[in-house]
């Protein structure tokens, strides 16, 4: 109670009306299945339609990977009927590996004057041949500070080559008869210097090209192959020499005009003109227009400019990385081996980049080992080649089971435990008799989702199941928290083949836009399927009759009365008459989660009448709004639902060890599953009565 002691005016602000109860989602989706690409480990991955899970987790997989292969698919499908909000946990079989460019610094030197030209070859990867064919023309260009290269190829079919070799100074045309087109071999002059390092003096020394950083692909698969890296060498800051203040080993200190751009552990070119060798060192401190180089004492002379040149400028040394996949660009425009905030690629590229990582052990742990000779370079300024290619590997059913390596190191249906807020589980393709008992067996642990399931496919190349299979598929189970559906759907893939997938992955979007148009409570079920061109297997009335009792849901050819392809069940695969409604599961799961959730304000409340009052008052407004929006079925609030909190439902034991007990009964709708008109013949006509 508040205290007042000293006369006065008080305002309070007090609470009258019951705390609000917000209805959930129950539109929320989580799967499990095998992608090119993305993450196997943490948390399942957010995504919001198809251009995102492309990006996050790449195309389709081949027809060859068979069911197995099916969750591109399956996740088209979910959003093109209606799916929002989709959590994906890719996995793998074990054994996959990463793509890695295990990189080299250096500078190579290939113009030698006077010597011989040698014939060698210089591969670059393009990032498309579609356009190509065989006798077509390709001419490749590429710039390195500022002076252009033209290379100009044509193919040519086999055995139409003669070759000629020597030296030949062409001044005017010259006639050639041969039997093919002529070729001249490609040459280059002999490598004469690598660059790989630096003196105490700060001038490069020659050599061995010195191992740089590993880079690998974010995750495993032999997507990584695919992934174009490029580097180059970038100046981010110049400034002109002034003056030497004081020349001491690792002590230099030089005034510059500007310091704009410089910072500790940067590496600084000291260029005094084309005539005069280029001097490296690193900044060790910046104050002002000051620079402190390490280093060799530095005096007046080593740092004047030499003619023609008529002034000494230092250049900041870094580099650009960019890499590219499937359409994804990722620039890193200013990069350096030294631990510089904002800068240090470790960093830049594991904390920024979704397609690879630098692996730490590769990046130089000695500030000195971190010069510009260590900064990863391509040969010829083109493409990094992958060093050691990625693998795929499909998953097994343990991998979609997963593993519980505790909070972010999940696996497979497992990680999908890590979100409160899914409601729908699958794992598209996967009729596997242990991956759906362990997706049944979470969802009645949570109790707050439920799971889809697909038909089971076997054989080799996969067989349709018969209605004899799928009815002992169904009989494995006994869950109301489960739901099967059959045939599979055929859909057109990537290459505008007709494909069968299982039909989980549409079902998930369809639900959850029945929940957006219509309400949880209305029945996922008489409704077209989107983004499909077929079914592999057409049930016949008769064979319904035989699937329905069994609480199998049958996906039905409506074409020849015009009603496309539709869902013709919702049922649960229980043997509850109660639960037998997949609508009525999931409208008490929308009911109890909002419940639970918008009632913790409850817990350690004093324990009596106005506390049970006004959680009535709360749940009982929750409640009528389902009743008015047609969920509960009654004329009257009364017939629709109860609520009962008191001495009624609690002894004097439970409130004395802390327990509060509410009971609440409510009446759901359930779906008109058998239509019945009843017509008779009367002397005034026809009368129809519905029942």
């Amino acid at each position: 109670m508040a205290e007042y002691l000293a006369p006065g005016v008080f305002l309070e602000e007090v609470d009258l009306k019951p705390p609000a109860i917000e209805a959930v989602s129950t539109s929320t989706t989580g799967m499990v299945g095998y992608t090119e690409r993305g993450p196997t480990f943490g948390p399942p991955v957010l995504v919001t339609n198809p251009l995102q899970f492309r990006q996050s987790f790449g195309g389709p997989l081949p027809a060859s990977t068979g069911s197995v292969g099916e969750m591109f698919y399956a996740v088209q499908g979910f959003f093109a009927n209606g799916g929002r909000r989709l959590y994906v946990v890719r996995a793998t079989g074990a054994g996959a590996l990463r793509t890695q460019f295990a990189t080299r610094g250096g500078f190579v030197t290939r113009l030698a004057p006077g010597a011989d030209a040698t014939v060698g070859a210089t591969t670059a990867r393009l990032a498309s041949t579609l356009a190509l064919r065989d006798g077509s023309g390709l001419t490749l260009s590429f710039t390195d500070e500022g002076v252009a290269y033209v290379a100009t190829a044509n193919t040519i079919a086999a055995g139409g080559i003669n070759t000629a070799t020597g030296d030949v100074t062409l001044t005017n045309a010259i006639d050639i008869t041969p039997t093919g087109k002529p070729a001249f071999p490609a040459a280059r002059t002999a490598v004469v210097t690598t660059f790989n390092g630096i003196n105490n003096a700060g001038l490069p020394t020659t050599g061995a090209r010195p191992a740089s950083i590993t880079l690998e692909a974010a995750d495993a698969g032999s997507w990584g192959g695919r992934i174009a890296l490029t580097t180059r060498h970038v100046s981010s800051a110049r400034a002109v020499y002034d003056t030497l203040i004081s020349g001491g080993v690792d002590a230099n200190q030089v005034r510059v005009r500007t310091a704009s751009g410089f910072y500790p552990n940067a590496w600084v070119q000291i260029d005094r003109g084309p005539g005069a060798p280029r001097n490296i060192r690193r900044v060790i401190a910046v104050n002002g227009t000051v620079l402190t180089l390490s280093g060799q004492a530095l005096t007046g002379p080593t740092m004047a400019p030499v003619a023609p040149a008529t002034e000494t400028v230092l250049t900041v040394w870094e580099f650009a990385m960019t890499v590219s996949f499937d359409g994804i660009t990722e620039t890193y425009p200013s990069l350096t081996l030294a631990n510089v905030p904002g800068k240090y690629v470790l960093d830049q590229i594991n904390g920024r980049s979704n397609l690879v990582r630098v692996l730490a052990a590769s990046v130089p742990a000695a500030i000195a080992d971190t010069h510009p000779f260590r900064f990863p370079t391509a040969d010829d300024g083109l493409t990094l080649l992958p060093t050691t290619a990625g693998t795929d590997v499909p998953p097994i059913a343990a991998d979609i089971r997963g593993t519980d390596g505790g909070p972010g190191a999940r696996t497979g249906l497992r990680a999908l435990e890590e979100i409160d807020d899914i409601s729908i589980i699958a794992a598209p393709g996967w009729g596997d008799v242990s991956v759906q008992a362990a997706m049944i067996e979470q969802c009645e642990r949570l109790k707050y989702r439920v799971a889809l399931l697909d038909p089971e496919v076997t054989g080799a190349p996969p067989v349709p199941p018969t209605l004899t299979q799928i009815q002992n598929q169904r009989s494995r189970f006994d869950s109301k928290y489960a739901a099967i559906y059959y045939p599979r759907i055929i859909i057109r893939d990537a290459a505008d083949a007709p494909r069968a997938i299982g039909p989980a992955g549409h079902m998930a979007g369809l639900c959850a836009r029945i929940d957006n148009e219509r309400g949880v409570f209305k029945s996922p079920g008489n409704e077209v399927m989107r983004a499909i061109v077929d079914l592999e297997t057409i049930v016949t009335k008769g064979e319904h009759e035989i699937l329905n009792p069994r609480n199998i849901n049958v996906i039905r050819d409506f074409r020849n009365e015009n009603r496309g392809i539709r869902i013709y069940g919702a049922r649960c695969i229980t043997s509850l008459a109660d639960w037998k409604y997949l609508a009525v599961r999931r409208l008490f799961i929308a009911i109890e989660r909002s419940i639970e959730i918008g009632t913790q304000w409850a817990v350690l409340e004093p324990n009596g009448p106005q506390l049970w009052d006004r959680l009535i008052d709360s749940i009982d407004s929750f409640l009528t709004t389902w009743w008015r929006d047609g969920a509960l079925l009654g004329e009257e609030k009364a017939q629709a639902f109860y609520i009962r909190c008191g001495t009624a439902t609690m002894t004097q034991d439970d409130i004395d060890n802390g327990r509060l007990v509410m009971e609440i009964g409510i009446a759901p709708v359930k779906p008109a599953e058998f239509v019945i008109i009843r017509i008779s013949q009367t002397p005034s006509g026809l009368l129809a009565a519905e029942a």
